[in-house]
């Protein structure tokens, strides 16, 4: 026989299981189905804890934050005028707008505000009573959050019953609805395993959860791709998916498949269109750009780092992403090209490279008469084909991309013998050239000029930093 057990968090069969007595010879039925009603609610308190708790032993399962069925919070009149002022002031110097209009909403509209207890991050609606309210507010039509604050549009005071905690003090009770409390849940398990950091989102959770996977299985191509568009809140797939529907809307371009739906700001563009079938690991925007195999940018330069090449270099190499001429440096047998670094990392460069040729005349072969490209040169010659090139434009990114220190874990995670770099480029920024590492001590002045006029011109005045 097959055991029924008995949902205790649903009112409707906690009230049928409890006998037909209330229903058939009770006067006041309704009231005792609101008591179970009640009662349901508290039982499904206990069981929204206890599935948190159950979740948290799979790591695939833990949830970005705890969710809270009501949460209620006594707001006093004197402190819910006073918080209207908060919002008139934008970001930490204080700027203020005026009274007229404030950053994002007319102040004519604010009648007060409520600060949120510690650890709440959002709210999905206010209400008079946890059970059957009879005044629902709505977020973003009667109240929206902003800064740990709750601002309301409608008076509390006077929608709500309101109890006077002295002459000159009233106050009202208000239940906080689908509350998100931060407790910080992945940070305190994976976080502190896999020594990543960020807020409690869901692309957090999902950026933990890929380098537990990397850890355990291995880091491929597909994987690699799906972290970097994790970090920077970039749409991939994880499957082979089918694009069914694109659109617009006010805050964000959206993509459906046949197993999820994406989104993207405004400024990135969708790479795919409605009937065509993607892959696993495929970036669905242009905010990232591959470069992989012999597809080698142009116009930007190829910067070794020292810790790349060794402890034998004082400091790193950068080799022009352009025709350059072909001469025989002083003191060297076999033709060589510029590379922009210091004197004596350049000889020890050149002294390596033909010490371990197979083909001294390798040099002449390869160049375009009495030219040669000396970033292409090293590409096609030293790191293909186990190179891989990410370019990110933040313009592009999501809202909800992960601090940068993140790309650090990635050293860990490549296996031997794969070459990786990463290239962020954000807009209207400049690169200051004393904070590279290869041109801190150029005796002459002229390798850091050319290094910052090089990388500016080509990156079209982006910023960009190799992790």
């Amino acid at each position: 026989m097959k055991k029924i057990v008995n949902p205790i968090h649903r009112s409707s069969e906690l009230h049928r299981d409890a006998g037909t007595f209330y229903h058939t010879y009770y006067d006041d039925a309704s009231r005792v189905f609101t008591l179970f009603d009640s009662m349901s609610w508290a039982n499904q308190l206990v069981l929204d804890d206890a599935l948190d708790a159950a979740k948290l032993f799979v790591r695939t399962l833990i949830p970005p934050m705890h969710r809270e069925r009501f949460m209620p919070i006594r707001v006093y009149e004197r402190e819910y005028s006073e918080g209207r002022k908060k919002i008139l002031a934008y970001g930490q110097d204080g700027i203020r707008y005026g009274d007229g209009y404030y950053y994002g909403h007319p102040a004519a509209t604010i009648t007060g505000a409520v600060e949120l207890p510690k650890d709440v991050i959002d709210v999905d609606l206010c209400c008079e009573m946890p059970v059957d309210p009879n005044i629902v507010l709505l977020k973003s039509e009667h109240f929206f959050v902003q800064g740990g604050c709750l601002f309301f549009s409608p008076d509390l005071f006077e929608i709500l019953p309101v109890a006077k905690e002295t002459d000159q003090e009233r106050s009202v009770l208000l239940y906080l609805r689908g509350v998100s409390v931060d407790r910080k849940y992945m940070q305190d398990r994976l976080g502190v395993v896999t020594q990543a950091v960020g807020p409690s989102t869901q692309e957090y959770v999902d950026f933990c959860n890929l380098v537990m996977d990397c850890i355990q299985e291995g880091t491929g191509w597909h994987r690699l791709t799906r972290l970097i568009c994790k970090l920077y809140d970039v749409p991939c797939t994880s499957d082979t998916e089918t694009v069914e529907y694109t659109g617009v809307t006010e805050h964000a371009r959206w993509l459906a498949t046949d197993r999820a739906v994406y989104t993207a700001p405004h400024a990135a563009t969708f790479l795919v269109s409605p009937g065509d079938t993607v892959q696993a690991g495929t970036i669905l925007t242009d905010a990232i750009r591959v470069i992989r195999g012999r597809d080698f940018p142009d116009r930007l330069p190829l910067v070794l780092e020292r810790r790349f090449l060794g402890a034998d270099y004082s400091a790193g190499l950068v080799f022009p992403n352009e025709e350059m001429p072909v001469t025989i440096m002083p003191g060297f047998r076999y033709p060589t090209f510029p590379i922009i670094g210091r004197d004596e990392d350049v000889r020890l460069f050149w002294g390596l490279f033909y010490a371990r040729a197979d083909n001294p005349a390798i040099l002449s072969h390869a160049a375009n008469g009495p030219t040669i490209n000396p970033a292409k040169f090293l590409y096609d010659n030293v790191l293909y084909p186990k190179t891989q090139f990410y370019f990110v434009d933040l313009g592009k990114t999501g809202p909800n991309r992960l601090p940068s220190v993140n790309t650090g874990l990635l050293r860990g995670l490549l296996p031997p013998g794969v070459l990786f770099s990463l290239l962020v480029m954000a807009k209207k920024q400049t690169l200051v050239a004393d904070s590279l590492e290869f041109a801190g001590r150029s005796e002459s002045g002229t390798a850091a000029r050319k290094i910052q006029g090089t990388i500016t011109l080509t990156a079209n005045h982006f910023q960009m930093k190799k992790c």
